[in-house]
């Protein structure tokens, strides 16, 4: 990409494989919550003209209240985006979140796809980096690189703090099994990589691989039967001990369960997710109240509840 300001004159000696974008961009299509948000923040949501999934947008975020007065563009499921509703955007950017095996829908010609890959990225603040293109795209470079200077402060701090804990590191078991197999993070994904930094024992942080490990509920319970706390990302619902005893008899047998250190998080009204990608130190605060309460005093639980 080459990103010029639209008062500027485009370089005579650009490769022309490159797309140019004119900035600050005033109209952009955006197909994850993640990114609106982002753009929230940096306070240029008035760029938004478009999203997708708009369904998945809870009632109180901006987007929605936006879609709602029909200030923003409702461009369908970001698969299978509708090309003449892009084209009512007028948006200028498409910001994309390219997925394995998935072909991205086609855009109207005027349109620029982005592919925004910041969940690709195999650490926290390699993925709040991506804060900075948005900074760009927006106009907004001073706010972005303010913004993530202070995540990697806050970032760096926590992690001391963790390190720095006098209490054991618990283990640590994540999700649940869906449709007979469980995914957990690979030992060198930006997942297993947080449970480290909070002063997690992860029982799988030494397999390979940056994404998910596909595991039967056996498996799991080798390494993982005694773990010390569960955490749990629904969504639309909190998952009880009750609840999940009543999906699989075998939960009954983990001792978290049994201890009542089961974690649920119901990520349609907690904005974990969102919050992960540009600020990881607000979620790693969380796991290090959990995993390490006596250097985090006072910590009220933002996203976790203790079930």
């Amino acid at each position: 990409y080459a990103l010029v300001h639209r008062d500027s004159t485009i370089p005579e000696n650009l490769d022309d494989s490159r797309f140019i974008i004119r900035t600050p961009v005033e109209r952009m299509a955006v197909y994850s919550s993640v990114h609106t948000g982002a753009l929230n923040e940096l306070g240029a949501i008035s760029s938004v003209a478009a999203v997708t999934d708009a369904a998945y947008f809870p009632p109180s975020d901006t987007v929605s209240r936006l879609l709602a007065k029909g200030e923003i563009i409702d461009a369908g499921s970001s698969a299978t985006p509708s090309m003449e509703r892009l084209a009512a955007a007028r948006a200028q950017v498409a910001l994309r979140s390219p997925m394995q095996g998935i072909t991205a829908g086609a855009l109207p010609s005027s349109t620029v796809p982005v592919e925004m890959a910041d969940y690709l990225e195999t650490t926290p603040i390699g993925r709040a980096e991506w804060l900075l293109l948005l900074g760009e795209l927006a106009g907004k470079r001073d706010s972005a690189r303010r913004i993530f200077t202070d995540v990697i402060d806050r970032y760096s701090d926590i992690k001391f703090k963790a390190s720095a804990a006098s209490s054991p590191k618990p283990k640590v078991l994540t999700e649940t099994e869906q449709s007979g197999t469980w995914y957990l993070a690979a030992g060198k994904s930006y997942a297993a990589r947080m449970l480290a930094d909070a002063g997690a024992d992860y029982p799988w942080a030494d397999t390979e691989g940056t994404g998910s490990l596909s595991l039967s509920i056996e498996k799991v319970a080798e390494k993982a039967i005694d773990a010390d706390i569960w955490l749990i990302r629904t969504y639309g619902f909190t998952p009880t001990a009750a609840y999940l005893k009543s999906l699989n008899s075998r939960y009954a047998t983990f001792k978290p369960v049994k201890t009542g250190n089961v974690y649920g998080c119901d990520s349609k009204v907690n904005r974990i997710f969102s919050d992960m990608a540009f600020h990881p130190d607000l979620v790693l605060a969380e796991y290090v109240a959990i995993f390490h309460p006596e250097v985090m005093p006072g910590y009220t639980l933002r996203y976790f509840s203790r079930q």
